[in-house]
């Protein structure tokens, strides 16, 4: 997918149940067939819990792109049931630009694994080993990693 495909310039709310002022995405950045990226705002900053709710409001914009970009027009819907090793490093700061990494690596039917990372774009502030929770060419601090685990309750 490169920056001209439509499906980077559908706006978040079109791709998942979430909507404002709820939704945390603002857009995908990046889409691949196991996963991708989306990048939000952190307008007044995001703690830990935040950041786990933009990981999981992440994999379901992820998923509604990818129905759609399979030519089913719903938006994805699902439910967080699990999460696992889900490590903040840092809250991000009020204005942050945050983007979301997260990569399907597991499926049983309805129910899926996910690993995610968040990163904000202050280099300054990184903590911990961003080789081993980074991923390659991300920019920007590490805030959270972990994995996810979600039910899907609409179309595959």
């Amino acid at each position: 997918m490169d920056d001209r495909d439509p499906l980077l310039q559908v706006p978040a709310a079109e791709l998942t149940a979430h909507q404002a002022p709820a939704l945390l995405v603002e857009r995908v950045a990046t889409l691949q067939s196991d996963g991708g990226a989306v990048e939000l705002s952190a307008h007044q900053g995001l703690d830990g819990l935040q950041l786990l709710e933009a990981c999981a409001q992440a994999v379901a914009v992820l998923t509604g792109a990818r129905m759609r970009s399979c030519g089913d027009g719903q938006a994805a819907s699902g439910m967080l049931v699990g999460a696992k090793a889900f490590t903040v490093l840092r809250c991000a700061r009020p204005g942050e630009r945050v983007r979301v990494d997260a990569t399907l690596t597991h499926e049983l039917g309805p129910v899926q694994l996910h690993v995610v990372s968040a990163r904000g774009e202050d280099r300054d502030a990184v903590i911990g080993d961003i080789g081993v929770i980074g991923v390659p060419g991300s920019p920007g601090a590490a805030l959270a990693h972990g994995e996810l685990k979600v039910v899907r309750t609409g179309a595959p």
